[in-house]
């Protein structure tokens, strides 16, 4: 009886181990996929939506220029509706002075139609040369040899077969969760990125028709304030996310999130602090534009 047990003891030790190397391996994995999102969302994070060409002429090719000629049109109408506007208002004198304001007004809206692009480009510029000076290093502690303390621990101890399978099922268990939960932060990560630099190209070919709305002054220059707000707040979200990234690991870099605690609890924990940086960072990414315009007053 006592080899049958020393040997069911063995083969239980033997799976248990197996099962938190499958647990090491999947975090591993999702460590793999982190690194490689995170550096893909950096560098689109730093890029010049003029950088890529075909979305670039899309969007300031054949569809800019119809929004040009209704963004004329509509500077014409926005002036007369807030020359009438002003005129007709009986608690205030329209005198030579307004009229002379309404057409630098104008002339100032039509060089901003015209010049859209130019600033827009401008305003992208800027952004990119500042997220460009943000260095992120996109790096973590590898999962290789997150569970080898834990296995001193039970060898040390003398710990049963049955031990090691506990212990052997919550390490695989975990790290297959914690896998994919890297994985899934990883695939966000990349979509905030993304979405990001698609809202940008999507705001250019409306820009000269908010920029009508100066025409017109009072309410009607709202829409011009709109634009300009929404756009430099997808700008500058970039140098958000490339912060938030860096800061992440540099908050749980030295730090132990949870302390040390033993037994099948601090296997779990240990699972979770391992995870808590990617998390964290895919989080703040996906805030990054309300930090923005929170900060910064856009809306």
């Amino acid at each position: 009886m006592g080899l049958i047990s020393n040997a069911i003891d063995s083969a239980f030790e033997s799976f248990g181990s197996s099962m938190m190397n499958v647990g090491e391996w999947m975090l591993s994995a999702g460590y793999n996929v982190w690194k490689g999102s995170g550096s893909i969302a950096v560098q689109y994070a730093q890029k010049d939506p003029m950088s890529v060409t075909n979305a670039w002429n899309t969007v300031t090719g054949s569809i800019y220029s119809i929004m040009l000629s209704v963004a004329a049109a509509l500077a014409v109408l926005f002036f007369v509706l807030g020359w009438l506007n002003e005129s007709i208002d009986i608690r205030t004198n329209f005198t030579l002075e307004s009229m002379f304001r309404f057409f630098v007004r104008y002339v100032i809206t039509a060089s901003l139609i015209v010049n859209s692009l130019t600033l827009a480009s401008g305003i992208t510029r800027c952004a990119t040369a500042l997220a460009t000076s943000i260095t992120a290093e996109v790096e973590t502690n590898e999962a290789d040899g997150l569970f080898d303390e834990m296995k001193d621990e039970l060898d040390s101890s003398d710990a049963d077969g049955g031990t090691w399978l506990a212990y052997g099922l919550v390490a695989m268990f975990g790290g297959v969760i914690g896998g994919l939960v890297i994985i899934v932060c990883a695939i966000q990560l990349i979509l905030s990125v993304m979405s990001r630099l698609f809202k940008m190209l999507l705001c250019i070919p409306f820009a000269p028709v908010a920029f009508a709305g100066f025409a017109g002054g009072r309410e009607f220059s709202q829409s011009g304030i709109a634009w300009l707000r929404t756009y430099v707040g997808y700008c500058l979200e970039a140098v958000v996310i490339i912060l938030a990234i860096d800061i992440s690991y540099g908050l749980f870099q030295d730090t132990s999130a949870f302390g040390s605690v033993d037994g099948v609890v601090g296997v779990v924990l240990g699972i979770c602090e391992y995870c808590l940086p990617m998390i964290t960072a895919c989080a703040c990414v996906k805030g990054a534009d309300t930090v923005v315009r929170r900060c910064l007053g856009l809306g």
